[in-house]
């Protein structure tokens, strides 16, 4: 379950010093109790007086996936309309446990999101040798990037890899390198200026030893991007050429997730374009 934090009785804290009393939440002040669901207040413990109508508190649709709770939130307390990532292989006993990694970074959801769409950064900041490209396809909420990526090990050996990122809003992304690794990035606002990162990879047991290097070549590279976020400033009309990626077709698709109103349908590009890697 979660809740809004605050009693409405008289404004108690119920993350601190609040308990679960059988099944409901019990205010650490004056032991007011409620349902977790609905957040209604069902239990005075002291009185048998009803309580008011509005002693309620907000509660969350919750899915727990991946080792992680989810909870989700929507400014005119709308029921969901986006759908969760299914990930089988994390269920699955020959692939590995759940291994987690946690970022607290001063930036904002949109601008990590976006960073997959500046395609030209991956070769300045992260040392790659050529701009990647991909297939982008917008179904809905939910964007989907397709490309093989070509990774090299310090011996220098080269592994091409199919690689599917698919994006669930600019908070929920579900990555799979075929056969290698798949995991999961959640970004949770902490407040308008900072973002709490986890990451959440399961790899096959058979290939674990180079799973597990790949994994550190993903949180190495999140080390790379962090300065630059942190230091940069939001640019709302920014100064794009042909080779920056697809970032203004990124932002249309990003508007309808702010807001307090369901978008009647979901935003659909112009065209999906296919794009295919750079030779540079």
């Amino acid at each position: 379950r979660v809740v809004d934090a605050n009693c409405p009785h008289l404004g108690a804290n119920l993350a601190h010093g609040g308990k679960v009393h059988g099944d409901l939440l019990e205010c650490p002040f004056h032991a007011w109790r409620f349902d977790g669901v609905s957040g209604r207040c069902l239990d005075v413990p002291y009185t048998d007086a009803e309580s008011s109508p509005k002693a309620v508190i907000r509660s969350y649709p919750v899915v727990e996936r991946f080792g992680l709770v989810f909870a989700w939130h929507h400014l005119g307390g709308a029921d969901p309309f986006i759908d969760m990532p299914v990930m089988d292989e994390f269920d699955q006993d020959d692939w590995t446990a759940p291994v987690f990694h946690e970022f607290d970074i001063a930036t904002c959801c949109q601008e990590m999101a976006e960073n997959n769409a500046d395609y030209v950064h991956f070769k300045y900041v992260h040392g790659m040798e050529s701009v990647p490209g991909g297939d982008v396809e917008y179904d809905g909420f939910v964007k989907t990037v397709t490309e093989r990526q070509v990774f090299k090990s310090k011996s220098g050996k080269t592994y091409p890899l199919d690689f599917v990122r698919q994006s669930y809003g600019l908070g929920l992304g579900a990555l799979r390198l075929k056969g290698v690794m798949s995991f999961v990035s959640s970004v949770t606002p902490i407040d308008e200026e900072n973002v709490r990162i986890r990451w959440v990879f399961t790899f096959p047991e058979s290939m674990k030893d180079f799973s597990e290097k790949m994994m550190k070549t993903f949180v190495d590279a999140i080390a790379e991007d962090i300065p630059i976020w942190e230091h940069k400033r939001y640019v709302d009309k920014p100064l794009l050429i042909r080779g920056d990626g697809p970032i203004i077709e990124f932002r249309h698709w990003a508007k309808q997730f702010y807001g307090e109103h369901v978008p009647e349908r979901p935003w659909v590009p112009p065209r999906v374009q296919r794009r295919k890697p750079s030779a540079d």
